[in-house]
This record gives C-alpha cells, sequence and structure tokens, in this order.
C-alpha cells in the first residue's frame, strides 16, 4: 500500500500546475485499510508520505486493500467506490472535493479512449 501512495507523492511533485490547488497549509489524508493505517501530507510546499499517523486528519478513506488500490491506480473514481460501498470516507464536502480532484488528477495511469 505504502508504494501506491509514494506513487501518488511522486506525481503530486511532478505535475507542477496542481501546486495551485494545494493549500498552503499541509492537508492531511489518512487511508483506513483493514488495521493498518496509512497517511499523506499535502501542501503547496511539498506532499509527503507519514510515517506517524497518529495525529489529527483533515480526510480518511476506509475500506479494504482491493478497493484503496483501484482508487490509488486510478482504475476507478473515489465517487464510484463510495456509491457502490467499497469505501467509505469521513470529512467535510469540500475535503472530499479536493481529494477526489488531487486523486484523478494525479494518477499514474490514463484511461484508454473509446472510438466511436
Amino acid at each position: 500500500m505504502r508504494i501506491y501512495l509514494e506513487e501518488l507523492v511522486d506525481q503530486c511533485h511532478s505535475r507542477y500546475h496542481l501546486r495551485l490547488l494545494f493549500p498552503d497549509s499541509p492537508f492531511i489524508l489518512h487511508f483506513h485499510c483493514g488495521n493498518d493505517i496509512y497517511g499523506i501530507s499535502i501542501s503547496s510546499s511539498g506532499c509527503v508520505v507519514l510515517d506517524d499517523v497518529f495525529g489529527e486528519s483533515h480526510f480518511v478513506i476506509e475500506g479494504e486493500k482491493v478497493g484503496m488500490v483501484d482508487l490509488l491506480t486510478g482504475e476507478e473514481r473515489l465517487s464510484q467506490l463510495i456509491e457502490s460501498g467499497t469505501l467509505e470516507v469521513r470529512g467535510g464536502y469540500r475535503p472530499l472535493l479536493f481529494v477526489e480532484s488531487v486523486l484523478w488528477l494525479t494518477r499514474s495511469r490514463a484511461k484508454e479512449t473509446v472510438q466511436v
């Protein structure tokens, strides 16, 4: 799971245009995957995978590893996984929109286009 978060952080750093979306103070995002808890900090000064995730967070995503991997690899959008009941979230509406945007815009795999 940490590998996927490190890839997300790498994508945050490589896509400079996204820094305009990032807040000045760190936004803490926690992922509860089974019994494990992971976290990342997102801010305009940089993004990092957190080693200590026992503090407060602005937003929490909970679910099983399969759903988390689908989310972090860009296979599914956060809103789709919430609607299907695969993942649950805790946090406000604005943080939800922010997290959904960051996760979707930093996905490392682009969807294949369909020709009609």
